[in-house]
């Protein structure tokens, strides 16, 4: 295994994508490209491997990702799978890398305003089935935290159920 990095670096903000690499020196550094709007987060590849990635935050054009800064913290959203080079497959989630293995392991991850956070999730659930990221978009919150928080809902309190094969990652109040 190479050196994975289980937290981001935060290198700063640039105009245009050719700026960014003199700014990132090791694994899970990052840079923020904003034109107007975000257009990519540029970040060196975290298990090591040396390479750097351009994850498009721009909808206008192509598929995008989600940049998410909340709470002083940096979330990407979907989860970030190269089908090339070193084929890592990791979340980036309140500044940690949580690494898509056999075993999922966030338990880096601090979701901070936990109880308030829970406390919005439950008043926007109902007894139809939602989506986390359903969820989380009436939130405007970053959809691992929701997950999570669904998930300690339902797991720890009972006050949501969590579906399963196909409803995987839906929840309702119970």
């Amino acid at each position: 295994m190479k050196n994975r990095v289980k937290r981001i670096r935060d290198r700063g903000t640039v105009s245009h994508r050719r700026d960014a690499d003199t700014l990132m020196e090791q694994p899970g550094d990052f840079v923020l490209v904003t034109r107007g709007v975000h257009r990519s987060f540029v970040i060196r590849c975290p298990d090591g491997c040396g390479e750097t990635l351009t994850i498009n935050l721009d909808p206008r054009t192509d598929k995008a990702w989600r940049f998410y800064r909340k709470r002083n913290q940096i979330s990407v959203f979907p989860s970030v799978w190269r089908d090339n080079g070193c084929c890592s497959h990791f979340v980036i989630w309140n500044h940690v890398i949580v690494w898509c293995d056999k075993y999922w392991d966030d338990s880096g991850v601090v979701v901070e305003d936990d109880i308030e956070l829970r406390k919005k999730v439950l008043s926007v659930c109902t007894k139809e089935w939602q989506h986390y990221t359903e969820i989380a978009e009436k939130l405007d919150e970053v959809p691992w935290d929701v997950n999570w928080a669904c998930s300690q809902l339902a797991r720890r309190v009972n006050a949501l159920v969590e579906g399963r094969d196909k409803l995987q990652g839906f929840f309702k109040l119970s």
